[in-house]
């Protein structure tokens, strides 16, 4: 009995594996386009192909729904969704990338901001997880804002809504410690950080990540953790945003890697956004980070419809101005693929807030895709550092781009 009860305890903690795969799709139209992201993320496109890694599901998927698209493909060795190692539960990333930050870590760094700068930081949590993990942030402006009845203008960044997008942890963490390290030595950043009201918040998705790099290795882990059945687990997190939820570029079945839930804001993690951005009505620009392939996108995503009038003016002006210091391809999220329920649609689509999305460094999987290293941080950090000012500049009005 001592034997079977021993077995039973493994299998109930162990996570089945499943492959990961490396494809190569043909794509030459935008219906093409459309098609394969009802069945994949689309991580890469370029020259009428896209490149992509997905998992098992997916892929099978593929095979059975777009066999004539697909070119070729491999599978990708050492990486596995959902292999875990039974008892271990060490919540580090590989040997050679620790300079990349952890939950505990990135939490650290805002409380020890907050700490030794009390006048113009501020910790906040936003809510939690389905593990029960807090979903913390950094809220910087001057003191005397957060009492003022004056109208002060916010802006709000995000990282990490998916787990295996460890740099758009690190670009806002990185945003957090220069406005309040140099306050006191930049006239400029003393300006923003007095008239503007500053919330980021590193880690949407605290399950996910710490998954993605669970007993030190990586496994491509997209989605939240939510348990949705035995050897079924999560929620693409950027597909659940309520504003036009389920209309394509989403899947329906839980084992997809862009399964959008059950319904619109089914997740706490998505809730916790949403509630936090409904509270703030100062809100005027949000920006969302996520890896890879050096894009900056903007709504709409759910359709091909251009947003039209002066707030598409000022979004692609916006978009253009930032891409001269990163280096970015600006474009509409659409313009690539049909995607709905996501955060910049939403934000922008029932809220009217200028919401961008950055698809950070690196450009292409083979520089690393996902997983470019630990040097690829400050590269990123410092290309982005003038679209993030320049966007802090700009809340107190958008519009002021185009008049």
């Amino acid at each position: 009995m001592k034997l079977i009860f021993i077995l039973i305890s493994f299998y109930s903690s162990t996570i089945f594996a499943e492959d990961i795969y490396w494809v190569h799709l043909k794509a030459e139209t935008k219906q093409q386009r459309n098609q394969l992201a009802n069945i994949i993320h689309i991580d890469q496109y370029i020259d009428g192909k896209i490149y992509s890694t997905v998992n098992e599901f997916d892929y099978n998927n593929l095979k059975i729904n777009a066999p004539e698209l697909l070119i070729e493909s491999h599978k990708i060795e050492n990486i596995s969704t959902n292999r875990a190692l039974v008892g271990d539960e060490v919540f580090e990333f590989p040997k050679g990338e620790e300079k990349f930050h952890t939950y505990a870590e990135a939490n650290k760094v805002l409380q020890d901001l907050t700490t030794a700068n009390p006048d113009i930081a501020e910790f906040i949590t936003i809510g939690e997880t389905h593990e029960k993990r807090k979903i913390n942030g950094i809220r910087i402006t001057h003191k005397k804002n957060r009492s003022s009845k004056n109208f002060i203008p916010g802006i709000l960044f995000l990282g990490t809504h998916h787990a295996r997008e460890h740099i758009s942890t690190e670009v806002p963490i990185f945003l957090a410690k220069y406005l309040v390290e140099n306050y006191k030595a930049s006239e400029n950043i003393r300006k923003l950080v007095d008239s503007r009201d500053i919330y980021i918040i590193p880690i949407i998705n605290p399950d996910g990540a710490l998954y993605d790099i669970k007993s030190r290795s990586y496994k491509m882990w997209r989605k939240n953790r939510r348990k949705i059945k035995r050897r079924t687990y999560g929620v693409d997190l950027n597909r659940n945003y309520g504003f036009e939820w389920n209309t394509g570029g989403s899947s329906s079945n839980p084992r997809s890697d862009v399964y959008h839930g059950k319904h619109p804001f089914s997740e706490p993690e998505s809730i916790a956004v949403k509630d936090f951005v409904e509270s703030k009505s100062n809100l005027r620009v949000m920006l969302s980070f996520h890896t890879y392939s050096e894009l900056i996108l903007y709504p709409w995503g759910h359709k091909n419809d251009p947003i039209g009038g002066r707030e598409e003016e000022v979004f692609k002006k916006m978009a253009k101005d930032m891409s001269k210091w990163n280096g970015y391809t600006p474009q509409s999220s659409s313009d690539l693929y049909i995607a709905s329920g996501d955060t910049c649609d939403w934000a922008f689509g029932e809220h009217g807030i200028f919401c961008f999305t950055f698809e950070l460094s690196p450009k292409t999987y083979g520089e690393g895709g996902f997983y470019p290293g630990a040097r690829y941080i400050d590269v990123v950090n410092q290309a982005n550092l003038k679209p993030m000012l320049y966007l802090i500049d700009k809340t107190m009005n958008p519009y002021q781009v185009i008049d």
